[in-house]
């Protein structure tokens, strides 16, 4: 600031000035709450009282002054908020961050070079190479589980795709299976957990399937039903989850206990639409209810929650007899 404007700005400071003498100056009002809350808390607000630093970069400043944090460091209108911010914390951790304090580098790289250092690990070779916070993020947790995703790294994979690629070597699962630069990083995903879960991923590994077909599939396998059914490109996820479903539910039909079974051989004999309770999820004893009310011709449909124990079946089923005599 040119001299004639440091000696208004510190008159102002002295004598306590009200908003429109700071607006005068050019400062907004958001601007003068900040110096105010600096006076109120008698720090030296001449660091940051210049129209150059917006309110939130005052903030930082004046919280970094009222912690009694040397600010000279982040005293640079150049720096936004978050930059200042993670400076702070660098400071309060003891951590230099050498040629990465520049405001070139966005306030991403400076935290992971920062909660590297605070690793004993150094990760300013990779940000001085250019790459994002994010993937210095997942370099740092690479380190971290004692992995090395280096190479991945220089192959030009991002953040997302080297997420799974980690999660793929900390759980011992063969990347290679999912190591195409074409697959995004949610495709990789469902590889990966279809690897975890031992299903056959060939079967839904297609460049041509999306993420969200993929997961449909990869369902179906670990659910054990025929996916070959649905396991086409050309069916949107939508409707391969509605097919999965519905293969599902005939996969469940088949598991009914000797107990169930019977009460549907029951239905079946006296002539009963059994397909009301056919279902694995009612216990025999709800099916036994479902069934009795049914061969009083009672519409069985206020107990059609396999949530209600047999009880509370029976309970509404003799209500529902009542309201017909």
């Amino acid at each position: 600031m040119e001299e004639e404007f440091k000696k208004e700005v510190s008159n102002c400071i002295m004598s306590n000035a009200d908003g429109e003498q700071w607006r005068k100056l050019g400062f907004n009002h958001m601007q003068y709450i900040e110096i105010q809350k600096g006076l109120e808390a008698g720090v030296d607000v001449s660091v940051y009282a210049n129209p150059q630093f917006d309110a939130a970069q005052m903030k930082s400043l004046r919280l970094g002054l009222k912690s009694g944090i040397d600010v000279s460091r982040l005293a640079n209108p150049e720096y936004d908020f978050m930059q200042m911010e993670e400076i702070k914390n660098s400071i309060v951790a003891g951590v230099d961050l050498g040629e990465i304090e520049n405001p070139k580098y966005d306030y991403s790289i400076m935290r992971e070079i920062r909660l590297g250092a605070e690793n004993r690990y150094d990760m300013t070779r990779y940000a001085l190479m250019g790459y994002s916070g994010n993937v210095l993020r997942q370099i740092r947790f690479a380190r971290k589980a004692d992995v090395d995703i280096s190479f991945f790294v220089k192959e030009g994979f991002d953040e997302r795709q080297l997420n799974e690629i980690r999660l793929g070597v900390e759980n011992c699962v063969d990347v290679t299976r999912y190591l195409l630069h074409e697959y995004s990083g949610e495709q990789m995903r469902q590889i990966r957990l279809g690897l975890e879960a031992g299903v056959d991923t060939s079967q839904y590994s297609l460049l041509g399937f999306s993420s969200g077909q993929m997961e449909q599939v990869r369902l179906g396998l670990e659910a054990g039903v025929d996916v070959s059914v649905y396991a086409d490109p050309f069916i949107d996820a939508l409707e391969m989850k509605e097919m999965r479903i519905n293969l599902e539910n005939d996969e469940m039909a088949y598991t009914l206990d000797e107990m169930q079974s019977q009460q549907i051989l029951i239905g079946l004999s006296k002539g009963l639409d059994v397909s009301v309770y056919a279902d694995v999820k009612y216990t025999y004893a709800q099916m036994e209810q479902i069934r009795i009310a049914l061969e009083h011709n009672i519409n069985p449909s206020p107990m059609l929650d396999n949530h209600l124990d047999s009880k509370a079946m029976e309970k509404i089923r003799k209500e529902l007899e009542n309201d017909l005599l």
